[in-house]
């Protein structure tokens, strides 16, 4: 798998593989669990840009067979940013649960705290962008769903 996705990057591919899963999901209608982490650092959130998609998200993915939500936030924030934490730094654990004509998504968002702004690293192919922003701030941009709901829930 992580060959194929460092190929895909190199192709640029991101936008087809993504259009490809999303046509398997209207006919499959799994259930998919993700994990998301938000960022906070003095009243700012980091959101990023992915290259296959037009609203803003939280870092994070889905989980892998026999992973725990909190895993794979762990995990996530290592392969898409470079950053290191521990499963005790993520907090406050937020679930939601939508349905749509591709089946039902289970995302959990942990919170994690950091008192100095972590430094990330982008890897340019799956994440292009990453925004330090107040709640206000976005709300004002396009979020996907989910990212919404949590912050209006948590304002």
């Amino acid at each position: 798998m992580k060959r194929l996705k460092r190929l895909i990057g190199r192709l640029r591919l991101y936008w087809l593989a993504a259009r490809l899963y999303e046509s398997w999901q209207l006919l499959a209608r799994p259930h998919t669990h993700g994990a998301l982490v938000a960022i906070w650092h003095q009243q700012r959130l980091l959101l990023v840009q992915a290259s296959y998609r037009r609203s803003l998200s939280l870092p994070g993915g889905g989980l892998k067979r026999r992973e725990t939500a909190q895993q794979a936030a762990v995990r996530e924030l290592a392969e898409e940013l470079g950053l290191r934490v521990t499963s005790g730094e993520l907090v406050d654990p937020w679930q939601i649960t939508e349905s749509s004509a591709r089946g039902k998504n289970t995302v959990t968002i942990f919170t994690l705290r950091e008192a100095r702004e972590p430094a990330i690293r982008l890897d340019g192919l799956e994440l292009v962008g990453a925004h330090w922003l107040t709640t206000e701030e976005a709300l004002t941009r396009p979020l996907v769903s989910h990212v919404r709901e949590y912050l209006e829930k948590n304002r």
